[in-house]
């Protein structure tokens, strides 16, 4: 199997922390899960938060490594809630907390009007 550029790891890194931005925020979540049917969302959802927590614990070669390393228990946490779900299933009350914990980890804050409120980011990079 040919090694993984740092351009595909980059790419798919954006895409996974993406997700988890979707997952965190409730209101962006349950638009996110009328795009398509639930299994093909939870199976999107379920590779990218397994492949981020393989990434992580191997994260190396940055300055961000070692905080892509500490966050990797609570990322493989998460997959791990993901893949223990009914393959039906597109809501667990945990997974917003979680994902919401590994956004923290990885070291990306919540947005000033919180989660809950949270609709996306605004062109000029304000919430």
């Amino acid at each position: 199997m040919a090694e993984i550029s740092w351009e595909q790891d980059a790419a798919f890194v954006t895409e996974a922390l993406n997700l988890l931005t979707v997952l965190a925020a409730p209101r962006l979540y349950a638009r996110w899960c009328t795009q398509a049917p639930a299994e093909e969302l939870r199976t999107v959802l379920q590779s990218r938060m397994a492949a981020l927590a393989a990434f992580c614990a191997k994260a190396w070669g940055s300055p961000d490594a070692e905080r892509f390393r500490s966050a990797a228990p609570e990322v493989r946490t998460l997959a791990e809630s993901l893949a223990g779900a009914p393959s039906e299933s597109l809501m667990d009350p945990g997974w917003n907390i979680q994902a919401r914990d590994c956004l923290g980890a990885l070291g990306f804050p919540a947005p000033p009007e919180g989660w809950d409120a949270f609709e996306g980011w605004r062109v000029d990079g304000e919430s």
